[in-house]
């Protein structure tokens, strides 16, 4: 069995500044770590190999630097190294990257390829899809679990719903949310590090090759802005005056607006007209709240590029979700039913989605950034080598058409302002950055979407298992409360269940058992963007705090007046959360 782990170096996340003169990050005397997503992923290969024999080679691209988190994966039980370091391949993008480590792991050969499941500093979930793509291989997301059985993996994975355990057959590439144990410290060791340039992969390198680097990347970065939100560090003791004080502000901060009325095409003379796409996910035949968040996005988007706002729906029994499209904000609803499409297995919705991709070629295509988003649309993009900028908090038009994409990286509390070179755009966005719009009885144009025959797949789907209250609340609620690790949450469910609030917690509260690992919020769990996140003696470090950077109101509660928490939020409120968290929830 041999398993390539791919690694990056990034900067301490928390150690990250902006420099308002320059408008660009500071970097100089910046920490470097290795990514720790993938390092459980090195974790986890060394425990396979340890259990049925053969070799884990650590990959990473990057500059001579990057030499030290290799190192790190020695000291995680890796058996050799290869730093892939080249000028030209500076600069390049997730499809850049992915392209380039796709060549190095053909070279190589493996068996499978684990790697982390995003980067900490860019938020970047789509290398693993899209390197997958280039190696035309299976792919799966969001791991939790692996055993080797025979010449398949068994993968448990977290879903928007759940769980569910899959069977692929090897080669495959599997990213790794979280592994069995999380890893040791590494010890600095020395071991076998080749160093591969361009030409290792390639027989020639031509002046601006687009195989490599920024030339190679259909994705360009305009500008770097600092967005950290300005909390107000109120102090309160009342319960009521609290309440009052949360709705206020929560009355003052909207998600992003939408309407129904839309903004006209932004071209004075208009050559071109262009129509905005959105892939609708569904659940339980209904669409999914960030569906029709974007649809209510796209008929702005769509407005201005003078086209209309297109749904396309994809599964199978799924006619209640065409009419919550037609009747929140589509104008046409493409539709595409197959029997092979009632469960979603990647391959075969890879497939559907992207012939109609091809033979439609939308202008711009969105896809929600859930588990289930975030691994159709970069494997929709690999195999079509089209640039897609991830997990974006904003949309915009330029006058000549092309999609403005603001991506959040270090937590959100930096966005970066991106432009992609290919058509179609594509990007996924994250969940409650705009309002879906108020159901009229509308009635869309329903166009049927004849799909060729889709493909058995290789990937077999084993076990289901849904959750009562299933992870994607956390995305759809419009009250979050997070548990820390000395909080019974037992104590405020009746309160949370009584108005609808979903309940998460710290990274320490889910070790601890308190609530499950997949409602984990923080920099290594999930991001969320409530009206009201309630923060009860949670961490108030960096890690946990930036999970709800973009939550309209933060509220704490802790019993120490001198509780960083307090600090952090914009309504704090002391005193024994036993007394406290119950009021305070069931009064909003």
């Amino acid at each position: 069995m041999k398993i390539v782990c791919l690694a990056k170096q990034i900067p301490r996340p928390d150690a990250i500044e902006f420099d308002q003169d320059t408008k660009s990050l500071k970097r100089e005397g910046v920490p470097l770590i290795l990514n720790p997503f993938d390092a459980r992923a090195v974790s986890e290969a060394v425990r396979l190999r340890d259990a049925a024999g053969g070799e884990v080679i650590a990959m990473t691209m990057g500059p001579p630097q990057a030499e030290e988190a290799l190192r790190e994966c020695l000291g995680l039980g890796a058996d050799r190294c290869i730093h892939l370091s080249d000028r030209a391949f500076a600069l390049a993008d997730t499809i850049g990257t992915s392209r380039t480590l796709a060549m190095a792991i053909e070279k190589e050969g493996c068996d499978l390829v684990l790697c982390g499941l995003k980067t900490l500093d860019a938020e970047t979930w789509q290398v693993p899809p899209e390197t997958a793509a280039f190696l035309g291989r299976p792919h799966v997301t969001s791991s939790i679990g692996l055993a080797l059985e025979g010449s398949r993996l068994r993968v448990r994975r977290d879903t928007d719903d759940g769980e569910e355990t899959l069977e692929v057959p090897l080669p495959a590439v599997v990213s790794v949310a979280r592994s069995e144990r999380e890893p040791d410290a590494p010890q600095q060791t020395d071991g076998q590090i080749d160093v591969w340039g361009a030409t290792d992969l390639v027989s020639e390198v031509h002046e601006y090759d687009k195989r490599f680097g920024q030339t190679g990347s259909p994705t360009r970065v305009l500008a770097v802005r600092d967005v950290i939100p300005e909390r107000r560090g109120e102090r309160f003791s009342s319960p009521e005056e609290a309440v009052a004080r949360i709705r206020e502000l929560a009355a003052e901060r909207p998600a992003g607006e939408t309407a129904w009325e839309k903004p006209g095409h932004l071209a004075e003379e208009p050559g071109a007209f262009y129509d905005c796409w959105t892939f609708v996910e569904t659940a339980n035949g209904r669409a999914t709240r960030t569906s029709l968040e974007l649809l209510a996005k796209g008929r702005e988007l769509s407005g201005k590029l003078g086209g209309f706002n297109v749904a396309l729906v994809v599964g199978k029994g799924v006619e209640p979700a065409v009419e919550d499209a037609s009747r929140q904000g589509a104008e046409i609803v493409q539709l595409a039913e197959h029997d092979a499409l009632l469960d979603y297995v990647p391959e075969r919705w890879v497939a559907a989605v992207r012939s109609i991709v091809e033979r439609e070629r939308p202008h711009v295509l969105l896809f929600p950034a859930t588990l289930r988003g975030r691994d159709l649309g970069p494997r929709v993009a690999g195999e079509l080598e089209y640039g897609m900028t991830a997990d974006c908090v904003d949309l915009g038009i330029d006058r000549a058409g092309r999609l403005i994409q603001h991506k959040p990286a270090y937590g959100g509390n930096i966005v970066s302002v991106i432009m992609g070179a290919t058509t179609p755009q594509l990007a996924t966005v994250r969940p409650r950055m705009f309002e879906p719009l108020q159901p009229r009885n509308a009635e869309a144009e329903v166009r049927r979407i004849a799909l060729d025959a889709l493909p058995e797949g290789t990937v077999r789907i084993v076990d289901r298992t849904s959750i009562d209250r299933p992870p994607r609340r956390l995305d759809e609620a419009d009250i979050v409360v997070a548990v820390g690790a000395s909080v019974d949450p037992a104590a405020i469910r009746e309160a949370s269940q009584r108005v609808g609030a979903a309940l998460a917690g710290d990274r320490p509260a889910c070790a601890a058992g308190r609530v499950p690992w997949s409602t984990e919020i923080g920099l290594q769990g999930r991001s969320v963007a409530p009206q009201v996140y309630i923060a009860i003696e949670t961490d108030a470090g960096f890690e946990h705090l930036t999970g709800a950077v973009k939550a309209g109101v933060i509220a704490a509660i802790a019993a120490d007046p001198s509780s960083p928490l307090l600090a952090a939020a914009d309504v704090g409120i002391v005193g024994d959360w036993r007394e406290l968290a119950p009021a305070v929830i069931g009064a909003l």
